[in-house]
C-alpha cells in the first residue's frame, strides 16, 4: 500500500461503542423531534422526519467488502478527508469507521447559491462475514478512498461446561 497510513484501533471495550451509537441515535432523535415541532406537531411523518434527522448529521459513505481466502479488505470512498481526520475501530467480526466533517463556505468568493457538501458526522459501520485480527489490521488513505486490510483469524472455541447440580 503506498497511501498514507491510517490508524487502525482494535476495540476492548464493547460498552464503549454501545454508548456512542446511543448517543448518535440520541441527537438524531432530538433533531427528528425538531423536524416534526417544526411541522407542526402532525402525526404520519414519523419515519421521514427520522431518515431526514439521519442525512443531515451522519453520513454513510460509499463502500465494498472482498473476502478472499487470507483477509477481508473494505474500501470506502471518503472524498475530501484525510488519514488524519478518519478513526477506524475494529472488533473481531466488526468495522466502524467514522470522522467529522466540516465544510466552510468561502465568503470572499462571492455569494453561494447552491453547496451540497456535508457537515457532520461520517459513521459506517458494518459486520464481518469472518473472524478477523485486529491488532494486525492495516488501514490507508490514497486519492480519496480508505482501504482497510482485515487478517482473517480463527474463530474462538467454543468451550463446553458441566452444570453443578
Amino acid at each position: 500500500m503506498a497511501g498514507r497510513k491510517v490508524p487502525v484501533k482494535s476495540v476492548k471495550k464493547v460498552g464503549s461503542l454501545l454508548s456512542e451509537l446511543l448517543e448518535i441515535e440520541r441527537r438524531v432523535s432530538e433533531r427528528a423531534l425538531e423536524l416534526f415541532g417544526r411541522h407542526g406537531w402532525q402525526a404520519g411523518y414519523e419515519l421521514e422526519h427520522w431518515l431526514q434527522a439521519e442525512k443531515e448529521l451522519l453520513w454513510r459513505p460509499c463502500a465494498e467488502l472482498v473476502e478472499t481466502d487470507a483477509e477481508l479488505r473494505a474500501s470506502f470512498a471518503l472524498a475530501g478527508l484525510t488519514a488524519k481526520d478518519i478513526e477506524v475501530l475494529i472488533e473481531p467480526n466488526h468495522l466502524t469507521v467514522r470522522a467529522i466533517t466540516q465544510h466552510e463556505d468561502r465568503k470572499e468568493e462571492g455569494a453561494c447559491h447552491f453547496c451540497e457538501f456535508h457537515r457532520g458526522e461520517l459513521y459506517r459501520s458494518m459486520a464481518l462475514p469472518s473472524t478477523v485480527i485486529p491488532e494486525k489490521a492495516q488501514g490507508e488513505m490514497k486519492e480519496g478512498m480508505l482501504t482497510v486490510i482485515l487478517p482473517k483469524g480463527k474463530e474462538p472455541a467454543r468451550k463446553k461446561i458441566p452444570i453443578k447440580k
